[in-house]
């Protein structure tokens, strides 16, 4: 019986991934799907998230070449085009064989994309670091509701990663308690310089409309050494359901993300497990560029180097603030450690005022609209009227050698007809 059988005699486990649980299916005796997942349709323009974050400026530097990045998910579709020639061969706990390829819900293929999809003619998406490796562990089958977690299997997931030689390690996935068998599996990934990024969670439902509560922290995102990551929408406002609390390292865009689809395609997921790619992503870029950085120094990095945002450094909604691919790559630390740059000014984030104010905009925006084509309307029928009128009387009379006018003229022809220049004598 292999090690990995002797670990997990249950015939099913539960995960979750940013708060939804998963539930790894025993039932399944080959690493294959039922149904297929559905494809996306393809989407040419850039997202807006790829423009906010513009790691593109830092690829003539690197691309993350050489560097290998863990997603530790449902698993990675290879078949998608983007993700041809980014994989190698990783490992499924649900089918408890090599593989790691198949992907039934298609979250794990959504954060590989975010990592590592190579770019594609035609395809304004590509990953943040084009050039790493993606190493795919199968730790999930579907999503399901739900809320309780067993982290056994994360525990051995997360080694099984670092023993592959992942330098970092992506996991969307959320454990509601903490066990000595996680933070064993964080620490020997750490002892083995790989750097842990997490997502943060999801906020809990009842704390959604007040952000001064903090929520329970979330592992292994809590984890001392671990990059916790939140979720903020495009104006870097953090979204509802990202969570508030001091295992919030860092933020990244997290709102209707557009990334890869099972198969082929694009689809846009929301979350923290969405925003987490990003900055492991931003990792591998740095590994690559700085490859004599440990782990703990590329993660000092990434947050010294982030973009201010409200709260300013350490707060606990966005953490040390929005991740910046380029700065983390190029910026020159004096002095050999990370400076972490002052934050902006608090500001009160009254998301009911601000769902309010966007209600207003659109009715103003209508109302214009609806002026706009009240005057047209008059103004073509103020213009039928005119030619009507004229029909009406007639071709028009040869010009007069008088320069005056009768009582007979049209204000209208009299108001923009222009005047007649002075005829001099002789």
């Amino acid at each position: 019986m292999s090690r990995v059988r002797r670990l997990f005699p249950l015939p099913a486990l539960l995960f979750t991934i940013a708060g939804v649980v998963v539930t790894p299916s025993g039932a399944l005796a080959a690493a294959e799907c039922t149904t297929d997942p559905r494809p996306g349709q393809m989407v040419s323009q850039v997202p807006v998230e790829q423009l906010i974050l513009a790691a593109r400026r830092v690829w003539p530097t690197t691309t993350g070449r050489q560097v290998t990045v863990a997603v530790l998910d449902t698993g990675v579709d290879g078949r998608h085009p983007q993700l041809r020639g980014a994989l190698r061969r990783g490992w499924d706990f649900v089918a408890q064989e090599p593989g790691g390829t198949v992907d039934c819900a298609g979250h794990g293929t959504a954060v590989a994309g975010l990592v590592g999809a190579r770019p594609a003619d035609g395809v304004g998406f590509s990953g943040i670091a084009p050039g790493v490796t993606v190493l795919p562990v199968r730790i999930a089958d579907r999503l399901a509701t739900g809320d309780r977690v067993l982290p056994g299997v994360l525990a051995v997931a997360i080694r099984w990663a670092a023993a592959q030689g992942a330098s970092v390690i992506t996991v969307p996935v959320v454990a509601d308690r903490p066990t000595a068998a996680l933070r064993a599996a964080v620490e020997y990934a750490q002892a083995r310089d790989a750097l842990v990024v997490a997502a943060a969670g999801t906020r809990a439902s009842e704390l959604t409309t007040d952000p001064t509560v903090p929520d329970q922290p979330s592992y292994p995102a809590a984890y001392p050494g671990v990059l916790g990551v939140g979720a903020v929408d495009a104006a870097g406002v953090r979204v509802n359901n990202s969570p508030v609390g001091s295992h919030v390292d860092i933020v990244a865009p997290g709102s209707n993300v557009l990334t890869t689809a099972p198969a082929r395609g694009h689809t846009a997921l929301s979350g923290t497990a969405m925003a987490a790619p990003a900055v492991a992503a931003t990792a591998a870029l740095v590994r690559a560029a700085h490859p004599k950085l440990s782990a703990v120094e590329v993660a000092q990095r990434l947050v010294a180097t982030a973009n201010p945002v409200a709260g300013g450094s350490g707060s606990v909604a966005y953490g040390g603030g929005m991740v910046d691919p380029y700065r983390a790559v190029t910026e020159v630390l004096h002095g050999g450690a990370p400076r972490v740059q002052p934050g902006m000014p608090v500001r009160d984030i009254d998301e009911e005022a601000l769902r309010r104010d966007a209600r207003w905009r659109s009715l103003a925006a209508a109302a214009v609209a609806i002026a706009a084509a009240i005057g047209l309307v008059l103004l073509g029928c103020a213009a039928v009227l005119l030619v009507h009128r004229r029909m009406r009387r007639g071709p028009e009379p040869a010009p007069s050698t008088v320069d005056e006018h009768g009582d007979d003229v049209e204000l209208a022809e009299l108001y923009f007809t222009p005047p007649k220049p002075p005829q001099h004598r002789t």
